[in-house]
């Protein structure tokens, strides 16, 4: 296990070719109101651009596939169609997260219950059970952390590392937050590399990691 207290584009610049096995991440929102993280300025002018890098280097150092989770909302939803556009063919599937009990929207607005797992890689999703759908429903968590609102749900984590990844693999997770894909890699005993820029938020994921125990299930 590895976590690094740095920006991601510059350690994933130093990572060899084809030399991890999969990757999970989910990049920040970009919802400009700046109501999900605590220590992050969540309005980035050149969001689209940023993913698309990230995207491109994940692609370059992951031998099987890159999960990468998106939400679609008012401030990003342009950008968030151009990079499924822009990646058309890379993105082997894209799995829907369902939320059980979501915020709901103002008036007649449609509520947004939904985000995405892009798919990317060179070869089709395989899983490692029968009958996987592409589709995943959830409550949303109450007991995450609150340090940010915007901590990747401990059971979609899990569901994915379980589902698609196998024991002994190595997962890299560059947007690492708080920690929730260590954890799942920790549980079910998969190597991990985590990379997070906030000193705060990298401190709490390595003592949340660090406190597991291995090999859950």
């Amino acid at each position: 296990m590895k976590l690094l207290n740095k920006e991601c584009l510059r350690e994933l610049k130093k990572i060899k070719d084809n030399s991890i096995d999969h990757s999970f991440t989910s990049p920040p929102y970009n919802r400009k109101r700046n109501d999900k993280y605590s220590n992050y300025n969540d309005d980035r002018k050149d969001w689209f651009e940023f993913n698309c890098n990230v995207i491109d280097e994940l692609l370059r150092i992951t031998k099987k596939y890159v999960f990468y989770n998106l939400q679609a909302n008012y401030y990003n939803r342009q950008d968030v169609y151009k990079i499924i556009g822009k990646y058309n063919n890379e993105i082997r599937d894209i799995i829907i997260w369902e939320k059980s009990n979501p915020m709901p929207a103002s008036g007649n607005a449609i509520t947004n219950s939904v985000e995405y797992f892009l798919v990317l890689g060179k070869e089709n999703l395989s899983s490692n059970r029968t009958y996987t759908k592409n589709i995943i429903t959830t409550s949303v968590n109450s007991n995450m952390p609150k340090l940010h609102k915007a901590v990747m749900n401990q059971d979609v984590s899990d569901y994915f590392i379980n589902t698609f990844t196998k024991q002994n693999e190595t997962v890299i997770d560059c947007f690492m937050g708080l920690g929730t894909t260590g954890i799942s890699c920790k549980k079910l005993n998969r190597d991990f590399i985590g990379i997070e820029l906030d000193k705060e938020y990298f401190n709490i994921a390595k003592d949340r990691i660090e406190n597991v125990p291995d090999t859950l299930f």
